[in-house]
């Protein structure tokens, strides 16, 4: 076991900026790098070599197994651009949008299992071999928000006004590339046992082609490496679905009489159904390799009315 424990730290560094297009809009530009030293990071010990034979006599304790335990010696590196115009309140309208370009790399990028990966090396005596992007690593992400007076009615008065005046809409437009994940085995073609997360071979760039749900990458780049070896592809190897989601809100607030007020409300998420896909099946060599399954959300409406006195 590693009982030199290390305690982990971030570095953050940035540069930024800024100038004033209007007096009430902002643009802005900044680079954002951070490094992560000793990360807690997850790893199998009592692991025998690749070989032959039986595997409990090859393994470093041959009177115990292979158990998971916490390694020190993780890291992470992440720089960025940003993009930004941001609008204060005038006119009835405010708005941001931000444009983020960003690359993170590091070795494991979660001290446990998650859909993208299991996060443990294939090799425990090589942990530089696991060197790759980030499992969170969307390379491009586009976002806007912005709230807005709409215009109806607003010289008129009465009814009018009070149906069709004094109507505000808010929404949120979320555009981003995908992320990358692993493609593992299930078979120990190295021979050592349950637990390290080995990988077959890979000859070719699998994210290549076209991208249909039900063969989201080249499979044909993929084969089993030879017996007792592991395989050469790399961690976090393909890259996943994109997603894109537009949310829209509708409300309005009524005075009703002077103690009394009406707000009704109404809400799409996903307003126009854009299906946002899941990862496939990442295991190589099952029935259902690189298809998708799931996916988020689909578009959701709720309505509300909430009456004060």
């Amino acid at each position: 076991l590693s009982h030199d424990f290390k305690i982990e730290y971030n570095e953050v560094w940035n540069l930024s900026l800024e100038h004033s297009l209007t007096p009430s809009t902002r643009l802005s530009v900044a680079y954002i790098g951070s490094r992560t030293v000793h990360a807690d990071s997850s790893t199998v010990l009592n692991v025998p070599v690749p070989g032959p034979g039986a595997v409990a006599p090859r393994r470093p304790i041959p009177q115990l197994s292979q158990f998971n335990t916490i390694r020190w010696d993780g890291w992470a590196d992440y720089h960025a651009l940003t993009l930004k115009l941001e609008r204060r309140m005038s006119a009835g309208l405010m708005f941001n949008a931000n444009w983020t370009w960003s690359h993170s790399i590091d070795d494991a990028s979660d001290p446990g299992a998650t859909f993208n990966e299991t996060n443990l090396p294939q090799d425990v005596r090589n942990i530089a071999a696991e060197k790759a992007d980030s499992s969170f690593d969307h390379r491009h992400r586009f976002v806007v928000s912005f709230v807005y007076d709409l215009p109806l009615t607003k010289a008129s008065a009465g009814w009018r006004n009070r149906l069709l005046g004094q109507w505000r809409a808010s929404g949120n437009f979320s555009a981003q590339s995908g992320a990358p994940f692993t493609v593992n085995i299930a078979s120990d073609r190295a021979n050592i046992g349950a637990g390290p997360a080995q990988r077959p071979d890979m000859l070719g760039n699998p994210n290549s082609g076209p991208r249909p749900p039900r063969r989201w990458f080249d499979r044909s780049v993929f084969s089993l490496p030879a017996p007792f070896t592991f395989g050469n592809a790399p961690r976090n190897a393909v890259v996943g679905p994109s997603l894109n989601q537009f949310d829209l809100a509708l409300q309005k607030e009524m005075v009703l009489t002077e103690r009394m007020k009406l707000q009704i409300r109404s809400e799409a998420y996903n307003l126009f159904n854009h299906p946002n896909f899941n990862i496939p099946n990442r295991m190589a060599f099952t029935p259902n390799f690189g298809s998708i399954s799931s996916a988020q959300d689909a578009r959701q409406l709720q309505f509300a009315a909430r009456l004060t006195f």
